[in-house]
């Protein structure tokens, strides 16, 4: 009897854990083409998981131009096909278990056919294009008539312009509507991107979106994106980030005291903070005394370049450096976006101000520190 039972324990077991396979079952995804230009050499899918994060989906080798590649996917997604030798790369949203024809091409006669999701993303923006090449025309003649002092030509020109305008708009907001998934969750997060948009902004186009588009690869993106700038919003904490000095002595942001602390991301090579740096140093003759603390996180690569700078500008407050320029993990950490990029913590660590210059700042460092 207890033989039996174990048997039938085994059995179920085996049953079961088919079951969970079988419902975890990857689609195998298939794209065939061929590459313009090469004969042989590897091609590879690449796709973003993350905001700093690109992974190898997949890899073949091809021969005599000709490629075979099939990868393993669970969901939709958004990728760049990578040909060693090529400029750039090929976008193409791939689906499990869909299949593929491809013609690449250094030149713009590349196609990728196949899938719905592809095939639909491809032909929206045929359409597009068009109606922007018409709107990019009907501005450029705007503006030329406006320089002739034609105003009433250009009034009508104007008029046209804003109805094509409009029917762009309806076809994308038509088209995304239709598509709560990775292609509007693609086209947010492109949107986001290419305008730097701050906190507020990210946020309300991510609460716009469908549950289907939050749900991929690019909406997790976005956020990711949002946890990252809700860290150095005003009152929150400001991250916490240990860097090397002059000397390599590390240096950790919370461990300095004061009342206030400044922290002043710049670099050497960056015109508009050395013309800042005086003005930020008569503010650190002025305030330090009374409790201010300025940490200088320097976005160079050289610490050659960065010490002359420091040297040559006298910088006396805290300069520390990964000397990994834009690859600095604290660049990312604080969402900085171009230099120079001021951070104002209070005594607790919080951030109580950003972006505050010249006389701004003094004023602001007089109310909290008398």
């Amino acid at each position: 009897m207890r033989t039996k039972e174990i048997l039938k324990s085994i059995f179920l077991f085996i049953v079961l854990t088919l079951s969970v396979q079988s419902y975890a079952k990857v689609d195998v995804t298939t794209i065939k083409g061929t590459v313009q230009g090469i004969k042989q050499g590897r091609l590879y899918m690449l796709a973003r998981v993350g905001e700093k994060q690109t992974d190898t989906l997949g890899y073949c080798d091809f021969k005599k131009g000709k490629f075979n590649l099939k990868v393993n996917l669970q969901e939709p997604m958004i990728t760049q096909l990578v040909v060693g030798g090529y400029s750039g790369g090929f976008t193409l949203i791939v689906e499990p278990g869909a299949t593929y024809k491809a013609n690449l091409s250094n030149d713009s006669d590349f196609y990728i056919k196949g899938g719905k999701l592809n095939d639909s993303y491809t032909a929206h923006m045929a359409s597009s294009d068009s109606l922007r090449a018409i709107v990019t025309g009907l501005q450029e003649r705007y503006k030329a008539l406006r320089e002739e002092k034609k105003f009433r030509s250009a009034s009508q020109v104007n008029d046209t312009l804003r109805i094509e305008q409009n029917r762009l708009k309806e076809l994308t907001t038509a088209f995304l509507s239709s598509n709560d998934n990775v292609i509007s969750a693609y086209t947010m997060l492109s949107n986001i991107e290419m305008r730097e948009m701050n906190l507020r902004e990210t946020k309300s186009l991510y609460n716009a979106m469908g549950e289907g588009a939050r749900n991929t690869h690019c909406g997790a993106i976005i956020k990711e994106r949002i946890e990252r700038m809700e860290k150095t919003a005003g009152g929150a904490l400001a991250p916490d980030f240990t860097l090397p000095d002059l000397n390599g002595n590390p240096v950790t942001m919370s461990a300095v005291k004061g009342k206030i602390k400044i922290i002043d991301f710049w670099a050497s090579w960056c015109g508009p903070c050395r013309m800042n740096n005086p003005a930020l140093r008569k503010i650190y003759e002025e305030f330090h005394s009374k409790g201010l603390e300025i940490i200088g996180v320097s976005l160079d690569n050289s610490k050659v370049g960065w010490q002359k700078a420091i040297e040559k500008d006298g910088l006396e407050w805290i300069n520390v450096s990964s000397l990994k320029g834009w690859d600095c993990e604290v660049v990312r950490q604080y969402n900085v976006t171009g230099v120079p990029s001021l951070f104002i913590l209070n005594e607790y660590n919080r951030i109580i101000a950003t972006g505050l210059r010249d006389e701004q700042l003094k004023a602001f460092l007089q109310e909290h520190l008398q």
